[in-house]
């Protein structure tokens, strides 16, 4: 593994002047302690002496690297660009083989073995949940063990599914960055200008030259300002292979940022907000449009990044051989199938949206059927689909009539391809910020779809995070609710599991009853529960409890490549974190099985059933057909229970500083909040003690619990409240009686609140955040307050919240936990 890495200072937010000035270290080699390529152990050699560097370039905090070396008591030192580094030497070894042999250790773990031609054995590794809290906080507690674990799982132990994933999260930077490359496709402008990406001088001039082409196309559009300008720069193009190849100086720079905007935020948790953004960023790669510029690839062996260019060279070997006639989108799963093959899985399911689109899904269909069998005989993986529908509306603002126009056309596509041997049945995507009896409608149809295709899986997003804790039973309840009269329950899978209330009530058990007799299977991905900010301790994890009562449960990865994970680290983080058992890891390969039993059975009667219907047409013509023929109707929804925020009010403009307060409108819907005396107190004594002409209080929209108190007791301060783009009767007539200041959010729901408060107030002003009472919308607040960079928001969380207790241990350094008045009260003095 000899090579050159090149280090960045990846602190500097700074676009450098002209060519960028780079550290070139000459190394014997190196390797990773994680999968997201944020932990890298450098090795130098001298005559037999081998000293190591590890460092975290992706980091800007330093806590990383500062909680490794504490957990590991190392000692921290820093490298000439001023980043904290660990630093240390290696002893050699003679094995049984006469081989040399260094070892590497982190605390008497072993993690790598290193021999004289440069090859790494790694031995152990740090998952990315770990990593994501040592990340966050200035003292991680969790131990060692952990922290750094051994990457072995017993060979009959070993998951063969990942049953939970999506369609554009699967690859990995490094191959979508190869394949943008490979097919030469269209990278934005925009996307050049959101990362600070580094051009030629002449890639300068040519992006200057198409922009005022493409401006011209937009000089009568009705959009202004900043508006405009996204558009003409969405369509505004480089050739990506260009950016690359022709741009060779700025590789080394332009890499690790593309890369960067392929996975979550690395600094710590985040929210939804930032999930949506790296899916808009793969977008480009994953349903990469080719370029009109064609170039000549050149000079591959000159990217600055060796798997990069390794992975390029295979995939144009794939395109000279068997594959050569794959579109990007075939490529792309063929190398999404040997990654699960690289990691023992036999048998997946992709949730994709493309499945249920009109203009999209025959010819889809048609791709799969050409080239799945080539990939299984290669893989031996064999890959299904669920064809997924929208929870909410993609884009912000959008007319909800026109969703359900949408959302109805995407039933009866649904109706025509559900049969399709590679589509296993639907999914329910997207944040969970509704109430799922909302889509009862919806779910209905599904079940109507169920009834006709006998094997077909109604997979249901529920229980991600605990605003809405009923989620999980009344998802189960809608599908048992919608059966007709003769009807078996249909196989039905939960997705995430994760938030229920308490398993021992009343109606956890109504729950584990219902689970257990219609053999639900629920599915847990570990990972991106973490750094999605809904799982800040791993204690109260319901998975062992769940398994305890015999109900069936899987492992999914989420698209674990976004989270830094895959399907083998993730049960690994599964069986260590949560300290499974091995009957408990036998419980969740038994019900595995019996999934990708079934599916086995299922598509080859489908499969004969195809041959039979289609009789030799073009399947693109067959389905396109079928769809356009199709004479079912499907439900239709009306809003008549919600009200038009911008028909009632005029959206006022924050000018003083804010005060947000969270204790009413974000609670958790099975707790009541109790007021407490000592949180009144603080309270009173901002009303009686701040400047009212330079403070103001920003509240949500539902007036309860300590946004109430605080309303009834203000006299003289301005209250915004926050609200969503649609409210109901008796939330607009709360807000009239009361005579509060209003800012509308484009969010059409209370809990995607969290990014107008991120986007109206952290992201644009100093600003303070006083929290008494939360559920996980609540935590994405606090969460997009911690992460805001330009603005450092002061943050404040009472003691006698014990989910702001955890979620104060897992910021430890970064907020603070105050039982007192006095704590708040002479802080915020202090800032005045």
């Amino acid at each position: 593994m000899n090579s050159t890495l090149v280090v960045l200072n990846a602190a500097s937010r700074r676009r450098p002047s002209g060519s960028i000035i780079t550290l070139m270290k000459k190394l014997f080699t190196y390797f990773y302690l994680d999968k997201e390529k944020d932990l890298i152990v450098k090795l130098f050699k001298q005559s037999d002496l081998l000293s190591y560097e590890i460092s975290t370039p992706n980091h800007h905090s330093g806590n990383l690297i500062t909680n490794l070396a504490r957990l590991c008591k190392l000692k921290v030192s820093e490298d000439s660009l001023g980043l904290k580094i660990i630093e240390g030497q290696l002893n050699a070894y003679i094995n049984y083989y006469n081989q040399k042999v260094y070892v590497f250790n982190l605390a008497q773990i072993k993690v790598a073995e290193i021999y004289e031609d440069g090859s790494v054995k790694l031995e152990s590794f740090i998952p990315a949940i770990s990593k994501i809290l040592m990340s966050q906080c200035k003292n991680y507690d969790l131990p060692l063990s952990k922290t750094i674990i051994k990457s072995y799982i017993p060979s009959a132990l070993k998951f063969k599914t990942d049953l939970h994933t999506h369609m554009n999260a699967n690859l990995h930077p490094d191959l979508l960055i190869a394949l943008g490359i490979v097919y030469q496709i269209r990278y934005p402008l925009y996307y050049i200008k959101k990362l600070g990406l580094l051009c030629s001088d002449e890639q300068e001039k040519q992006l200057a030259r198409q922009r005022e082409e493409v401006k011209k196309i937009y000089q009568d559009s009705k959009l202004e300002g900043k508006y405009l300008e996204r558009q003409i720069d969405d369509h505004t193009y480089i050739n990506f292979a260009s950016l690359i190849l022709d741009n060779l100086e700025n590789a080394v720079y332009n890499l690790p940022k593309i890369r960067n905007s392929l996975a979550i935020l690395k600094d710590g948790q985040t929210s939804f907000t930032n999930l949506e953004k790296v899916y808009f960023y793969r977008y480009v790669f994953a349903k990469g449009s080719e370029s009109n510029d064609l170039i000549k690839l050149h000079d591959l062996n000159k990217i600055p990044d060796s798997d990069i260019t390794k992975y390029v060279s295979l995939m144009l070997k794939d395109l000279r051989g068997k594959y050569h006639n794959f579109t990007l989108r075939e490529l792309k799963l063929l190398w999404v199938a040997r990654q699960y093959q690289q990691w023992g899985i036999e048998y997946v399911e992709i949730s994709d949206t493309s499945l249920v689109k009109k203009e999209e899904s025959a010819a889809y269909l048609k791709s799969l059927h050409k080239c799945l069998p080539l990939i299984e005989k290669e893989t031996h993986v064999r890959i299904r689909f669920l064809a997924a529908l929208r929870r909410i509306p993609l884009n912000l603002g959008e007319d909800p009539n026109n969703y359900q126009n949408k959302q109805n056309e995407y039933l009866k596509v649904l109706y025509c391809v559900a049969s399709d041997p590679y589509i296993s049945g639907c999914d329910i995507v997207g944040e969970e910020i509704n109430d799922i009896r909302e889509l009862q409608d919806l779910i209905k149809e599904l079940v109507k779809i169920a009834s006709e295709n006998i094997d077909f899986t109604i997979r249901i997003h529920a229980g991600e995070n605990d605003c809405l804790s009923d989620n999980i039973l009344n998802s189960i309840l809608c599908v048992k609710e919608s059966l007709n009269p003769k009807q078996e329950f249909p196989r039905m899978r939960i997705g995430h599991g994760l938030h229920c209330g308490k398993l021992n009530s009343k109606k956890g058990n109504e729950l584990k009853q219902l689970l257990k007799e219609n053999k639900i299977t629920l599915e847990f991905q570990i990972s991106s529960n973490v750094r999605l900010n809904n799982l800040t301790s791993l204690k109260g994890h319901p998975l062992k409890a769940y398994l305890s009562e015999g109900i069936f449960c899987i492992q999914g990865s989420d698209g674990g490549t976004i989270y830094g994970s895959n399907s083998y680290d993730e049960q690994l983080a599964l069986q260590n974190l949560l300290s499974l058992s091995n009957e408990e890891l036998q419980q969740m390969v038994a019900a595995e099985k019996e999934i990708i039993e079934a599916a086995a059975k299922e598509f080859n009667k489908k499969f004969r059933n195809l041959n039979k219907e289609a009789k030799g047409k073009d399947l693109e013509i067959y389905y396109n057909n079928l769809i356009v023929n199709d004479r079912h109707q499907f439900y239709s929804k009306d809003n008549q229970n919600k009200l038009n925020s911008k028909d009632l009010f005029k959206s006022d403009v924050i000018k003083k500083i804010p005060i947000v307060i969270l204790g009413g409108s974000f609670n958790n819907e099975r707790h009541r909040s109790t007021l407490k005396k000592a949180d009144l107190e603080l309270l009173d004594r901002l009303l009686k003690e701040l400047d009212k002409d330079k403070y103001c209080f920003v509240i949500g929209p539902s007036l309860k619990a300590y946004e109430n108190y605080l309303v009834q007791q203000n006299q003289d301060f301005d209250i915004y409240a926050l609200i969503p783009s649609q409210i109901e009767i008796k939330t607009y007539h709360k807000l009239k009686e009361n005579d509060l200041k209003i800012i509308i959010s484009p969010e059409s729901s209370l809990g995607g609140l969290y990014k107008s408060f991120n986007y109206e107030i952290f992201k644009r002003r100093k600003a303070f955040l006083i929290a008494f009472d939360v559920n996980s919308a609540g935590l994405y607040i606090i969460q997009e307050a911690k992460n805001g960079w330009r603005f450092k928001s002061r943050i404040y969380l009472s003691a006698h919240s014990r989910l702001l207790r955890q979620k104060a241990s897992s910021l430890e350094g970064y907020v603070t936990l105050f039982d007192k008045a006095d704590v708040v009260i002479e802080d915020i003095g202090k800032e005045s």
